[in-house]
C-alpha cells in the first residue's frame, strides 16, 4: 500500500481529534467518518470511590467519564494505559502515580502486578465491555478489584452517515472490531485497511477489507503500515 491516499479515521469524533491534528501536522490528506460514538451511563450511587488504593484507567474517555461524574478519589493514587489517558488524568487535576506504558489493559495490570505488592483496594473504570480483562491479571495476583463501567461505545446509525463519502485511494485506519462491522454493513468493503491490532484484522478480513496490520497498537504505527513516507519517532496513543 503506497503513494499519495486520503487516510479515513472511523473511531469515536472525540477519539479521531488528535489523530487528524497528528496526520495533518504530517502534511496528510484526512476524512474524518466517526462510525462509533459514547453512551454515558447512569453511575452506581452506592459506590465510595475514596475507599479504593488505586485507580486505573486504559483510555482518556474512561478518565473523562471518572472526572465528569464527580467522583471523590480520596487518597487514591493513580495509574494509566498511554500518554493520552495521561494528559486526560492531568486536565482533570490528578497525576500519574504509576508511570508505566503498556499496550493494553492486561499489560498494565502486568506493569502494576510487577511493582504493586497486594493487598490493595483496585477500581476500574471504563467501558461496560473491554476487549481485554485486565481485572483477571489483578485478582489472580491477590488485589481486591471492582469494575466501574461508565459508558458503552455504539455504533453510528447506518441512516445518520453519508450516501457515499469515499474517493479513490482511500485508506481505511480501523482500531476497533466494532468500527469494522459498522463500516461493511453501511458501505461494504469500499477500500483498503489498515487495523491497530490482529483482533481487528480478524473483523476486517472477514469482512472482505484488504487489510495489513500496524506493529504496534498506535498511530504511527498504523501510519508506518501504510506505506514507505517517513515518519516521527514519537508515538500518539490517545
Amino acid at each position: 500500500m503506497s503513494g499519495p491516499r486520503r487516510i479515513v479515521l472511523t473511531r469515536t469524533a472525540e477519539q479521531c481529534r488528535p489523530w487528524r491534528r497528528t496526520l495533518e501536522s504530517l502534511g496528510m490528506d484526512v476524512l474524518t467518518l466517526p462510525l462509533l460514538r459514547y453512551v454515558p451511563l447512569d453511575p452506581p450511587s452506592d459506590l465510595d470511590t475514596t475507599a479504593f488504593d488505586w485507580i486505573l484507567f486504559t483510555s482518556p474517555q474512561g478518565v473523562r467519564a471518572f472526572c465528569d461524574a464527580g467522583f471523590p478519589a480520596g487518597q487514591a493514587r493513580f495509574g494509566v494505559l498511554g500518554d493520552g489517558s495521561a494528559a486526560a488524568l492531568a486536565a482533570c487535576g490528578h497525576e500519574d502515580d504509576l508511570k508505566v506504558r503498556a499496550l493494553d489493559g492486561t499489560g498494565l495490570a502486568r506493569d502494576f502486578v510487577g511493582r504493586i505488592t497486594p493487598p490493595a483496594k483496585v477500581l476500574l473504570p471504563g467501558p461496560d465491555r473491554r476487549m481485554d480483562d485486565p481485572r483477571l491479571t489483578l485478582v489472580a495476583a491477590g488485589f481486591d478489584v471492582v469494575e466501574l463501567p461508565l459508558y458503552r461505545t455504539d455504533a453510528v446509525a447506518p441512516t445518520e452517515l453519508p450516501d457515499d463519502p469515499w474517493r479513490p485511494g482511500d485508506l481505511i485506519f480501523f482500531a476497533s472490531p466494532s468500527a469494522v462491522r459498522a463500516c461493511a454493513a453501511r458501505w461494504g468493503a469500499v477500500a483498503p485497511c489498515v487495523a491497530i491490532g490482529e483482533t481487528t484484522a480478524i473483523a476486517s478480513r472477514e469482512a472482505g477489507f484488504e487489510t495489513v496490520v500496524a506493529d504496534t497498537p498506535d498511530l504511527i504505527a498504523m501510519i508506518r503500515a501504510a506505506g514507505p513516507d517517513p515518519v516521527p519517532d514519537s508515538k500518539e496513543t490517545s
